[in-house]
């Protein structure tokens, strides 16, 4: 999927989850575009010789809902098409900073040039300065367990502006904000590309429009390079000098002078000499320093950039998209329930059957396994086989059932969840369920303060496996609320999956 369908789909997904009485878009029109998108997927798939995608049933679907937003809120979906990636922008900010590098070179006196403070001497120390941060930057991103949101920056070179939300009113003004949120979120890693490769491209430019800049004046006026200083002698202007020239000087070949040479280019002591060697030197800098290693890191950003662009990562683990995408499999999806420590009653089974045919999908195959005991933990994971599932829509296809009523121990509790997850590659979800502790807490006072105590428990102990408890008072299920937490949920292990 790329970049333009992908912020389509992510439009249509926060519309939808938002949407959950079909004022904006009705229920009749989501089953239309799910049959006519899957229809003709599979008709395109056929005609090309290929087996359908679901990634393209998906962006499909979010085009016919699309389409159908434009003809009711068509200034709200102008709004949204202004989000996207302008690629001229890409294009003139790299000729401005040549032109700009040109022009800033051209020095208030243009028959003298100071070496000590020629402009090319500060462009070579920024960019040494610039490549010192991204080395820092880059073993810093090692030991870091989530991806960096991208800068101010980033985001208007990526066509991603959060003022947007602000602007669109109306019905879809709630949906906006969700959407450029999660959409700034997910497009980071392409934000940061994106903006990477202009600048860099930039960078290298400018160096280039001062190498341009100086030459060309150079051949109408004859520049003087000398030098002068309150606070330096010629031994240290020598050694400033030498150390970003002389590696130059012996590559291109052009003499560096020694300390007398240098000591006799001060203005003080005559008129400095002809500029052309250190005209010759620093253009040879700032192709090594500034040029050559900003071209190779644009290069490696474009690559970035069209990877990302032309095959956007989007989370097809989340509820939202295993639900779109349930009667897609040719077998429908298998979900695995194993409770521990107590044996739900039939509401509770009734509520875990409606909330997986909520999650799943209506073809979902619903395994209940056997209660297992209080301390029969360890025998789990060379009794049970592991769940079988789809392919073609990744999702959670084991659950772990508990009672909040129970005090989370990690012993047993810890130690069930360990041995269920050997029988799965995906991560458990960890399903606790309230019903029963809300029944025996009643109104009584503090009730709200230790179910939340409880509910802190149960996350700190899925804490600790990588996991995230989501809680559900199962003899009547809050659908949109756990759909919300399983969002959440599989969002953080998607953007873990990048890194």
């Amino acid at each position: 999927m790329n970049e333009a369908d992908a912020r389509l789909v992510f439009l249509i997904r926060a519309i939808e989850v938002s949407d959950a009485e079909g004022k904006l878009l009705g229920p009749a029109e989501r089953r239309d575009a799910q049959r006519i998108a899957s229809e003709r997927t599979r008709w395109n798939a056929a005609e090309q010789g290929r087996r359908p995608v679901p990634a393209d049933f998906v962006a499909r679907r979010a085009q016919l809902l699309a389409t159908q937003l434009g003809e009711r809120f068509p200034k709200a979906m102008r709004g949204f098409g202004a989000l996207r990636w302008h690629s001229w922008i890409g294009v003139l900010l790299p000729l401005l900073a040549l032109v700009f590098g040109a022009l800033a070179e051209h020095v208030a006196d243009r028959n003298a040039i100071n070496i000590l403070a020629f402009p090319m001497l500060g462009l070579l120390l920024w960019n040494l300065v610039v490549y010192l941060l991204l080395g820092a930057e880059s073993l810093r991103g090692l030991g870091r367990s989530a991806k960096r949101n991208p800068g101010w920056v980033a985001r208007q070179f990526a066509g991603v502006r959060a003022s947007l939300s602000a602007r669109v009113t109306g019905p879809l003004a709630g949906s906006f904000a969700n959407f450029v949120a999660d959409w700034s979120r997910a497009a980071a890693p392409l934000m940061i590309a994106r903006s990477a490769r202009v600048l860099h491209l930039s960078a290298a430019l400018l160096a280039l429009g001062a190498i341009a800049g100086l030459y060309v004046r150079g051949l109408v006026f004859e520049y003087r390079a000398g030098w002068d200083s309150t606070f330096l002698a010629a031994p240290a202007v020598h050694a400033v000098l030498a150390l970003f020239l002389a590696p130059v000087a012996k590559l291109i070949g052009v003499p560096f002078p020694d300390v007398a040479g240098v000591a006799a280019l001060r203005w003080s002591a005559g008129s400095g000499e002809n500029a052309a060697r250190w005209i010759h030197l620093y253009a040879g800098a700032a192709a090594i320093v500034v040029v050559v290693p900003r071209l190779a890191l644009a290069a490696l950003a474009r690559w970035r950039e069209r990877r990302l662009a032309s095959d956007f990562p989007v989370p097809f683990g989340e509820s939202y998209f295993r639900r779109l995408l349930a009667d897609w499999p040719e077998d429908p999806t298998k979900v695995r329930i194993v409770p521990y420590g107590y044996t739900p009653n039939a509401q509770v089974r009734a509520g875990v059957h409606h909330l997986a045919e909520h999650l799943y999908g209506a073809r979902v195959q619903l395994q209940a396994d056997e209660p297992v005991a209080f301390g029969d933990e360890d025998e789990l994971a060379a009794a049970a086989p592991a769940a079988g599932g789809s392919p073609a829509a990744p999702m959670v296809d084991v659950i772990a059932l508990f009672n909040l009523a129970a005090t989370p121990e990690t012993e047993n509790h810890g130690a069930f969840i360990d041995a269920l997850q050997k029988c799965t590659p995906d991560p458990v979800l960890v399903l606790v369920d309230e019903s029963a502790y809300r029944r025996r807490l009643g109104a009584q006072p503090g009730a709200t303060e230790r179910l939340a105590e409880r509910r802190e428990a149960w996350s700190a102990l899925a804490g600790t496996r990588g996991l995230t408890a989501v809680f559900a008072d199962l003899e009547k299920p809050d659908l949109a609320a756990v759909e919300r937490e399983l969002a959440a949920r599989f969002t953080r292990d998607y953007r873990g999956r990048q890194q």
